[in-house]
């Protein structure tokens, strides 16, 4: 049975660069790009020319404007960015989906995940398999229950000291991240998936991956926990400012 490690940190000093610092190439990196809803949404009518019939009519169908808005801003910056690194019009970037419902982009040698929560997007790039997550830090959820089913007893006796609510959705953006890096999805293996700081061994099959993982949590913004997983031979982690109407994302 393979053996592989995790290696669980918190990135306590990120800098969120401009996005015109941003050459657009990855070479052995991973990009998080952040992405504001209520700051884009004067972008949404030019993002939605971006999308697909198919897309437009999803958007159409969500009770809630402020879920249809996520979701054209969300779906309209990931053609914008990837059209960037791979030199394609970001209309023509065409997004299947492959084995357990991960998302991909036809004809990339690029990687991408994503996440959202609250009035925050995360999109993490990559030449290497990369997982994203992000929450925002609810301090009226009872997550009691999520603890007794999906965390080992150290981590539960981590998340159950001062700042639980805090420590509770920093640990689960980890193993989310993991889970989306690797495909695994959530099932019974979540709480076996470990998530306290420091490295850690484990068998392959629980994370039905042969690789070994560094996971890097951070602040997305106040009372917005997120954590990347990537591939432990990948390099430098860099950080964007998303503003989806600056000359850099051209609707073209």
């Amino acid at each position: 049975m393979v053996q592989i490690k995790v290696s669980n940190s918190f990135l306590s000093q990120v800098k969120w660069d401009d996005s015109s610092g941003c050459a657009f190439s990855i070479n052995n990196q991973a990009d998080i790009w952040r992405i504001n809803i209520h700051s884009n949404s004067s972008s949404i009518q030019n993002l939605s020319t971006l999308l697909t019939r198919d897309e437009q009519v999803k958007a159409g169908r969500f009770l809630h404007k402020h879920d249809s808005d996520r979701y054209i801003i969300s779906r309209g910056a990931l053609k914008l960015i990837m059209g960037r690194y791979l030199n394609r019009k970001p209309a023509l970037i065409e997004i299947e989906t492959g084995e357990n419902k991960k998302p991909y982009i036809k004809d990339s040698p690029l990687f991408y995940n994503l996440s959202h929560s609250g009035d925050w997007i995360i999109l993490a790039v990559s030449d290497a398999l990369i997982g994203i997550d992000t929450e925002l830090v609810n301090n009226s959820y009872d997550f009691s229950d999520v603890i007794n089913e999906y965390f080992s007893p150290e981590e539960s006796h981590f998340i159950n000291q001062e700042k639980s609510t805090e420590r509770f959705f920093m640990l689960w953006t980890r193993k989310e991240a993991l889970t989306k890096a690797t495909g695994k999805g959530l099932d019974e293996d979540l709480k076996f998936i470990p998530c306290l700081d420091g490295q850690h061994y484990l068998k392959g099959n629980i994370l039905s991956s042969h690789n070994n993982w560094t996971v890097s949590s951070f602040m997305l913004h106040k009372d917005y926990f997120a954590s990347a997983a990537i591939s432990d031979k990948t390099g430098d982690i860099r950080f964007w400012e998303t503003d989806l109407g600056h000359k850099n994302f051209a609707f073209f």
